[in-house]
């Protein structure tokens, strides 16, 4: 039997990732035998979650750092651009992505500013974050920044005892523009946690240090939907990550929000087995009894995590199968049981609806902003919606 191609949508937006060569991209695009799927509605809806925990005035500023989570930074920060106020990323680089794919709004970079690559603040128009005063010092006149406070994560940001120095650079270096100050809180997840009152508490007292016409900014997804009905953390800005994509961040569902992504790949091979025969690395699964096991082109080079070997399900024809066996780099086992399912069928590895990628989170004791962005760029990303 001849194998078929994946039969994609016709109301999609391909999307190959530049870090690949054409000729890769065209050849993942022409053979198409797996596929990341972004439904651009599910995030609209996503959006108004947030926004229904908001103040009317509050800007949102999404947080598209490492290509959005695995999602595609460009075509999302082109399709929340018009709803939006700004975009926050990891990098510089990111940054001048976005600018040379057409992005106006202002970025935001969390990553300290770093000699050399200063001069892409200046003739991108980047918005540095400043947690030190050697920052400040690596800045070209005109540079607009936001100055970051450590009030508790110690990753980065100004500590208290390095705050007055700081401020006094502020006032000599008034080539530059001063535009906001923030915080970031580090057990938001919780909506238990007395930490984020601490952290609010302190960052109360610092920022009002800071010019009043400055931006201020502190709620993360956590903050957003567990906080801000019982702590005035709102502010001017937020800066939602996990929950834009549609995940709860922590243990807490959160109804309102639908994950984005899909993964789906086809059936490119199967087999008979007999009962007691092992299949793949290791010998780690046999057969219960005389059965079929089918075959898709997916493994742990392409982001599948090699620790759900013989844990995770995937879905055929509406009907859950059991994945057994060792993942391989680039091949993963499937038993179909007494069902000879016919190449070419599709195959879901990860499916918006049913199969999340909290669920592959939870086997893996992790958490779903691991699992989507450990998904290869090298898988084509296509947009529904």
């Amino acid at each position: 039997m001849a194998l078929k191609y994946l039969e994609v949508p016709q109301d999609i937006t391909f999307m190959s990732n530049p870090n690949y060569s054409n000729s890769e991209a065209n050849s993942n695009l022409l053979s198409l035998n797996q596929y990341v799927s972004v439904d651009l509605t599910k995030l609209d809806r996503n959006i108004e979650a947030i926004r229904s925990c908001l103040a009317t005035n509050t800007q949102l500023w999404p947080v598209i750092k490492d290509d959005a989570y695995g999602h595609g930074a460009i075509p999302l920060a082109k399709h929340l651009s018009p709803v939006v106020h700004g975009f926050c990323v990891v990098r510089s680089s990111e940054g001048v992505g976005l600018r040379e794919a057409g992005i106006k709004q202002p970025i935001l970079v969390f990553e300290p500013p770093d000699e050399r690559c200063i001069s892409l603040f200046s003739s991108h128009h980047l918005i540095a974050s400043v947690s030190h005063c050697r920052h400040l010092d690596m800045l070209e006149s005109g540079c607009s920044y936001h100055v970051n406070i450590d009030t508790g994560m110690r990753r980065l940001g100004a500590s208290v005892e390095e705050l007055p120095l700081l401020l006094e650079v502020i006032k000599k270096r008034t080539d530059l523009r001063g535009e906001g100050v923030y915080t970031h809180f580090y057990q938001a997840d919780d909506p238990g946690s007395s930490t984020v009152a601490a952290q609010l508490d302190l960052f109360q007292r610092l920022q009002s240090q800071f010019p009043i016409e400055w931006l201020r900014h502190t709620a993360n997804s956590g903050a957003i939907f567990h906080y801000t009905k019982q702590l005035p953390l709102l502010f001017d800005a937020v800066r939602p990550g996990i929950c834009i994509y549609g995940y709860s961040a922590g243990n807490q569902a959160i109804d309102s929000l639908s994950p984005l992504l899909s993964w789906q790949s086809q059936l490119v091979y199967h087999q008979p087995v007999k009962k007691g025969e092992s299949v793949s690395y290791g010998a780690r699964w046999r057969a219960p009894h005389d059965g079929w096991v089918g075959v898709i082109p997916v493994g742990y080079a392409h982001g599948l995590p090699r620790l759900l070997s013989n844990q995770m399900q995937l879905i055929i024809e509406g009907t859950l199968y059991e994945q057994v066996g060792s993942i391989t780099m680039d091949f993963t086992l499937i038993w179909l049981g007494e069902n000879k399912i016919s190449l070419g069928s599709p195959v879901f590895l990860l499916d918006a609806n049913q199969l999340g990628a909290s669920v592959w989170a939870e086997k893996t004791q992790t958490i779903a902003h691991e699992i989507t962005t450990r998904i290869s760029p090298k898988v084509p990303r296509v947009y529904v919606g």
